[in-house]
């Protein structure tokens, strides 16, 4: 079972290395790949969430997986309060490098690394649960996330943070979904020039949207070119592999199993997301926040290299549970 998990992983980092070497050949700048960020966020990644939650999802479905955010969050709050915990006995090299630490254990790749191995397990209504899941992922990076990030300081501009285009596809496809089963597909399609227009539109956003996954990928190996190794022997370094990877996945998940009733696929899907390294993202949003981009960098680094190994013994040990 590990070795076949093992394999299958191992295919989706491949892409993420295909990124690095486009990076080391020049053939990826700097420019392109955060050009490529831009697009993925504002126009691929929104299809693919309009595509998966009106495909997967009715309204009654939706209200009935509402432990798919509030997951999520728990997860999240999880990461955030171990960080708290263990960055009270850990030495730091300053207050910016302790506060990055506490973004790492809080936020993970909750949905690019995540949602190729989810699609890979549980298909297409598997990436549907992943993406409503993405809500509370997405709450908590602007409030939990930078709030450890900025040494537990928030303001208004952290709020704003979150209208974003992958959160106004989510309310848009919540709302169609919503539409579609009060009024009736049947009675808004009985013109059939109107039908074949939306289906063509229906499918160019299912095509676009297909498309977010292996450019995340191919996009996240190319920033990981751009990551510095002089920094991650230290001891702060170890301790956040050993949290992001190890200690956080087993508590969101006993967490997740004691607070929510969820079904088996919901766990797994959780589970799955529990236990991803650290986000690409910390390392952008470390430099906003005037963080330690260096250990935001190593430690991004470091986790996913691990995780090759961690992300199929923990698959290997829930699927046999």
């Amino acid at each position: 079972m590990f070795f076949h998990i093992f394999t299958r992983i191992l295919s989706i980092f491949l892409i993420i290395f295909a990124g690095t070497a486009a990076r080391k050949l020049l053939v990826l700048t700097d420019n392109a790949i955060s050009s490529m960020a831009r697009c993925i966020t504002n126009f691929f990644y929104p299809a693919l969430i309009i595509s998966s939650i009106t495909s997967n999802f009715t309204v009654k479905s939706l209200i009935s997986n509402w432990t798919l955010p509030v997951g999520t969050v728990l997860i999240m709050s999880v990461g955030y309060f171990i960080g708290i915990l263990f960055s009270r006995f850990l030495e730091f090299e300053s207050e910016k490098q302790k506060n990055t630490f506490l973004f790492q254990c809080t936020i993970n790749n909750y949905v690019f690394l995540p949602l190729p191995i989810i699609a890979m397990l549980y298909g297409s209504k598997g990436v549907g649960f992943l993406i409503f899941s993405s809500l509370g992922s997405e709450i908590s990076v602007w409030t939990i996330g930078i709030l450890g990030l900025t040494g537990n300081h928030i303001g208004k501009k952290n709020l704003k943070n979150l209208i974003n285009a992958p959160i106004f596809a989510l309310i848009f496809s919540i709302l169609i979904v919503f539409i579609r089963d009060n009024f009736g597909a049947s009675q808004i399609l009985t013109n059939s020039i109107l039908k074949e227009i939306l289906l063509s539109i229906n499918s160019a956003i299912d095509i676009f949207g297909q498309a977010s996954v292996p450019l995340a990928l191919f996009t996240a190996g190319g920033r990981i070119y751009n990551i510095s190794m002089k920094h991650i022997k230290t001891r702060a370094q170890l301790w956040t592999d050993f949290l992001r990877l190890i200690l956080i996945p087993a508590a969101a998940a006993c967490a997740i199993l004691t607070v929510l009733p969820v079904s088996y696929e919901v766990f797994m899907v959780l589970a799955i997301v529990s236990v991803m390294p650290a986000a690409i993202v910390s390392i952008i949003l470390s430099e906003t926040y005037d963080a330690d981009t260096y250990f935001a960098s190593s430690t991004v680094l470091t986790t996913h290299l691990f995780s090759l190994l961690t992300i199929p013994c923990w698959l290997t040990f829930l699927m046999n549970c």
